[in-house]
């Protein structure tokens, strides 16, 4: 096993715990926990290792329609995809300052998304385990579950 991308001082003598796969998250990923004999974390990393490729379809497109190919990186984020490729396009056009308008309608797409990525993880991700409790049966716990227990 490979320690060279542990923080922890001497991965190799602590304990790995594995949280494997996470649920209720936008693809795959898992965490891991390193603890001593004294059950003390010296490290927690969380894992999401999707790779979409999206490096390579963007080469050779023109650069304003960048933000809008982004925003297919992921269901629940479109929005931050969007901004952080506009920001980054901002820098490679040179424009270093933004029309108080714009910075205003980037804060409104922002604010958007945080309300819109809560009611999704609310009502979409959590609702299961809330509704139906963790140590309910995981194959009935889920969106399915929920619509036909609760029309």
């Amino acid at each position: 096993m490979s320690f060279a991308l542990e923080t922890a001082a001497h991965p190799e003598n602590l304990r790995r715990v594995a949280i494997d796969p996470v649920s209720r998250v936008e693809g795959h990923g898992k965490v891991t926990i390193l603890l001593d004999d004294k059950n003390k974390v010296h490290q927690v990393r969380l894992h999401i290792v999707e790779f979409r490729g999206f490096e390579k379809f963007i080469q050779g497109r023109p650069y304003w329609e960048v933000p809008v190919m982004v925003q297919r990186l992921c269901g629940i984020c479109p929005v931050s995809h969007h901004l952080a490729a506009s920001k980054a396009l901002d820098a490679i056009v040179g424009a270093h300052h933004l029309t108080p308008t714009a910075e205003k309608m980037r804060r409104l797409m922002h604010y958007g998304q945080i309300l819109q990525s809560h009611a999704l993880h609310f009502f979409h991700l959590c609702s299961p385990d809330l509704l139906f409790g963790f140590d309910s049966d995981v194959s009935k716990r889920n969106i399915v579950g929920i619509a036909e227990k609760h029309p």
